[in-house]
């Protein structure tokens, strides 16, 4: 018999199924609803497009470095050095690479009673080291002012064989017999050039540079080296001038230079050795 007690189970089951049917129903409202609202969200804010960031990122770079130009101080980095804002040039650990050499009266040719000083040039080398370079513009990139600190190595390699005499009151020679395989003279000096540079064309293309230069002497000794592998050094003065001065040019075709240095002071003290004048010519290997 269909009785009370049936009715409610049954209405009970109805009521059951009915809210099983409808939980997922809302559960897709509450999805389409949340979508809405974040195309509604996107819509007020716009994020730009990969281009619009990039500029802006640009922009404010720019301004950056806007701002750091009107403090007066902008940097540009380079392998060996900076560039100021103001133009100029800071390089460190440029090079040259060259012969030594001297004249007598002008002349690469000595006199007969100077025949014992006749060099090798194989291996006369010149090596300077220019630990800074400062280039400061006169002209936009058409002129300039340059100066620095430099090592300057010479090497004075004889053709005959003989010793120096070390602390002496004049520069003094002997000759005990023994053949050496090596004989030179090896200066070390401490400069300061100061030059003028023109570019008459681009930045890059053919330029002249000259100046003067001054150093002071801060090692000196001889090597020694006899056939037999056996090895000697002499360390002195031997009477060297320790100050010296002259003149220096270059020049160059972008990375590629000559350079010349001429001492117009003599090698050796006055009265106290020959009178030779230190020159050296070669190709700058690391340059502006």
């Amino acid at each position: 018999m269909f009785n009370k007690t049936n009715f409610s189970i049954i209405i009970t089951l109805v009521v059951l199924l009915v809210g099983s049917l409808t939980q997922p129903l809302q559960g897709q409202i509450d999805t389409i609803q949340a979508k809405e609202q974040l195309d509604t969200l996107k819509s007020e804010v716009n994020f730009g497009t990969v281009e619009e960031v990039e500029a802006a990122d640009e922009e404010t770079e720019k301004r950056n470095t806007e701002e750091n130009d009107e403090d007066g101080f902008s940097v540009t980095i380079n392998d060996n050095g900076w560039k100021f804002k103001d133009g100029s040039d800071l390089r460190l650990g440029l090079l040259d690479i060259g012969f030594s050499s001297y004249l007598y009266e002008n002349s690469i040719n000595l006199p007969t009673s100077l025949d014992q000083y006749e060099l090798l040039y194989n291996g006369s080398l010149n090596l300077n080291f220019h630990a800074v370079r400062h280039r400061i513009p006169i002209i936009k990139s058409h002129a300039s002012i340059e100066y620095g600190l430099s090592f300057s190595f010479m090497n004075y390699k004889f053709a005959n064989d003989f010793r120096i005499v070390p602390n002496q009151l004049a520069f003094q020679v002997e000759d005990d017999g023994t053949a050496y395989k090596k004989n030179k003279l090896k200066t070390t000096f401490l400069e300061v050039p100061v030059l003028f540079t023109l570019t008459p064309g681009r930045k890059k293309g053919v330029y002249l540079s000259g100046g003067w230069y001054g150093g002071i002497l801060i090692n000196s000794k001889q090597k020694l080296k006899t056939e037999s592998g056996e090895k000697t050094k002499i360390k002195d003065d031997f009477n060297l001038n320790k100050f010296r001065y002259g003149l220096v040019g270059r020049v160059g075709v972008g990375p590629i230079a000559f350079y010349a240095q001429y001492s117009l002071n003599n090698l050796f003290k006055e009265d106290q050795g020959p009178e030779l004048r230190p020159f050296n010519i070669g190709i700058t290997l690391l340059n502006f």
